[in-house]
């Protein structure tokens, strides 16, 4: 007995799959971005102290850069505008924050298995916006169609 024969042809897929799954991916993916950038945005201040450079230097900057790509990939990620190329700038924005912020080899004994879980969520997360930079946001978006 085959794949096939127990779950019918699980090669087929339809462009209606792949777009409503490319439309839910996104739908999915993009409010961890936005409520990530609206928390800096509301706590400014606090992000920028947190960050190298400190809130009277260096992290400001860093601060603002990191809002801009959340905010703006994100919306532009949820919309399907300019997706491919958000999908891109959040790849290595998120291997970035990642190293620096979930670096559970570095972490108190007590934060290791939580910082572990979202250091492999980060991981999911960046094969997902590899995908959306592969295959595009899907026809449910507001960018050029190809």
């Amino acid at each position: 007995m085959t794949t096939t024969e127990d779950f019918g042809d699980t090669t087929a897929s339809t462009p209606a799959t792949a777009a409503w799954t490319l439309l839910t991916a996104r739908v999915l993916l993009a409010p961890l971005f936005l409520y990530s950038g609206a928390g800096k945005l509301l706590a400014f201040h606090a992000t920028a102290a947190r960050l190298p450079g400190g809130a009277d230097g260096f992290g400001v900057l860093l601060a603002a850069g990191a809002l801009s790509v959340e905010l703006g990939c994100g919306l532009a990620v949820l919309l399907g505008l300019f997706a491919r190329p958000a999908a891109m700038i959040l790849i290595p924005f998120t291997i970035a924050v990642t190293l620096m912020f979930h670096n559970f080899w570095a972490a108190p004994e007590a934060q290791v298995t939580a910082q572990t879980i979202n250091f492999l969520k980060n991981l999911g997360l960046i094969g997902l916006m590899g995908l959306i930079a592969t295959f595009g946001p899907g026809p449910f978006a507001l960018g050029p169609r190809r």
